[in-house]
């Protein structure tokens, strides 16, 4: 008898394992963990969606003739090892996960069982973990684009017969970033309803994690393949036509956008990426989609999600730790309760707080911008990343967070800091109409606080930038300051550093 036990984000029959699981004389193991130290500071969603999936996917292997083991624990090592005293595999197949922290704990309990254990590596991705040594060599620059036109190539999408990129480009990033006009609004992603199984869940979760961050009130993520299929099929026909031309774009009240709403599904093993894309690339031949919105679109899965996990697997574990520009203040607590008079910051947040969830440049260019201008000690801005987020793994938060979004590796995954003023957030949003502070006012006390904090993060860190090609224009501008500017601009960041100490910005 062999036992095959999965993770959480590994319910899946696409699973290598289960090529060589026999149905008749070997067992699934599944465990939810219920410890609340390891859920300490996690959205009550993300509980929620690990359990309802871990449960959905039971019934999905006893309906289809496997025998489950399934058990609920607050030490899952010794649950494991409560499995193997009881049953008596000869076996236990395990796939190894992404994230590091997980691997060290598979490793450490590897070391102490009586069990023949035998590893292989987890479905989900299109590369495989060995590759990426050669993908990502060591003394190199590593360049997502690069490598995001050799998997096209490989996997032949977007291609005309001649190998070529279809419409002539690799890339329409240029195209995409639109600002819908003022009433523009979005059709909404088929959410699925809570079952009887998701509703129980939410209960126990509510009852059991009661501390925990974030409402459950909105929890309508798929748990199900089907669900996610539901999901992914409505996107296609439905929401990505108008993707390409708004995903930068930001809008009060409308955290989703046309944004697909897939990632957790596809994280959490639901759906297989190479399917998602392939339904992408049948959009565009069925000219459902334009080309802008569906390369958009692929580049975010085929080039994006493999470069990070790349990224991670390379650069672990002392990934982890980098803190270059050396940032060093608290999180604001209005990260946790949207409390602020930002109205970015405060609707970015609630979006967080109701559904675990914002977008891609929301996470970008409102809350890293504001972690890297303000000086955010990084591990505290990743930790936050990675327990609000619905569709966050390790893998996913350290390299997007610390690399893109704070500059906190010094430049592996980007060249220059995404930092900016206000006026970036009022060119890509309507945030800025309706908020307390003013984008037109640079200094003073109703001065939009992006401003002040844009120019000190540069007065801070001008050794490092100023000469830096993508940068030099900006240095310009501060060095035509008047001396009443300067003198204006440090009372103005003595204000906002005041306002976040007291919780009043």
């Amino acid at each position: 008898m062999a036992t095959l036990w999965l993770l959480g984000h590994q319910c899946s029959l696409r699973q290598p394992w289960f090529e060589e699981l026999d149905k008749e004389n070997d067992e699934v193991l599944l465990i939810e963990n219920w410890n609340e130290k390891d859920w300490k500071g996690y959205h009550k969603q993300k509980l929620v969606l690990v359990f309802s999936i871990m449960r959905h996917f039971k019934k999905e292997l006893e309906d289809a003739g496997y025998t489950v083991d399934y058990r609920k624990s607050t030490d899952v090592a010794e649950e494991l090892e409560a499995h193997i005293n009881e049953k008596q595999p000869d076996t236990v197949l395990v796939h190894q996960p992404s994230e590091e922290g997980m691997c060290r704990f598979i490793d450490t309990w590897r070391k102490k069982t009586t069990a023949s254990v035998r590893i292989a590596e987890e479905g989900g991705f299109l590369m495989d973990r060995k590759e990426w040594k050669n993908l990502l060599p060591e003394n190199e620059n590593w360049q997502m684009d690069k490598l995001y036109r050799r998997f096209r190539k490989d996997f032949r999408v977007l291609l005309t017969k001649n190998g070529k990129p279809v419409g002539g480009k690799w890339s329409y990033d240029a195209d995409n970033r639109k600002k819908p006009k003022k009433g523009t609004t979005f059709p909404e992603p088929a959410w699925e309803s809570p079952d009887n199984i998701t509703r129980s869940v939410i209960e126990e979760v509510e009852d059991g994690f009661s501390k925990l961050y974030g409402s459950t009130e909105h929890f309508a993520y798929p748990v199900t393949k089907k669900g996610a299929e539901k999901l992914l099929d409505h996107f296609m026909e439905h929401r990505l036509h108008t993707f390409g031309d708004y995903q930068d774009a930001m809008l009060p009240g409308e955290p989703f956008v046309s944004h697909s709403m897939l990632s957790a599904a596809i994280n959490f093993s639901l759906l297989d990426p190479l399917d998602v894309i392939r339904r992408a690339e049948e959009a565009y031949q069925d000219e459902a989609a334009p080309l802008n919105a569906v390369e958009g679109f692929i580049r975010q899965i085929l080039g994006w999600r493999e470069y990070i996990r790349g990224v991670y697997l390379r650069s672990m574990p002392e990934y982890e730790r980098v803190n270059e520009l050396g940032h060093e203040r608290d999180l604001p607590a209005f990260f946790w309760t949207a409390e602020t008079n930002m109205h970015c910051m405060q609707d970015t947040v609630q979006s967080v707080v109701d559904h675990a969830y914002s977008h891609h440049i929301q996470r970008l260019m409102v809350l890293g911008n504001f972690a890297t201008t303000a000086g955010i000690e990084p591990k505290q801005v990743s930790d936050w990343f990675n327990e609000m987020y619905i569709d966050a793994l390790d893998w996913v938060v350290l390299p997007n967070v610390l690399g893109m979004a704070l500059y906190a590796d010094g430049g592996k995954m980007s060249t220059k800091p995404y930092v900016s003023s206000g006026n970036y957030i009022q060119k890509m949003s309507h945030y800025c109409r309706d908020c307390a502070y003013s984008v037109n006012e640079k200094y003073g006390e109703n001065a939009c606080p992006f401003h002040p904090l844009y120019w000190d993060f540069l007065e801070r860190h001008e050794e490092r930038f100023r000469d830096n090609p993508r940068m030099k224009v900006i240095y310009k501008h501060l060095d035509n300051r008047s001396s009443e500017d300067e003198k204006k601009q440090q009372e103005t960041i003595d204000l906002v550093w005041k306002r976040m100490k007291e919780g009043t910005l």
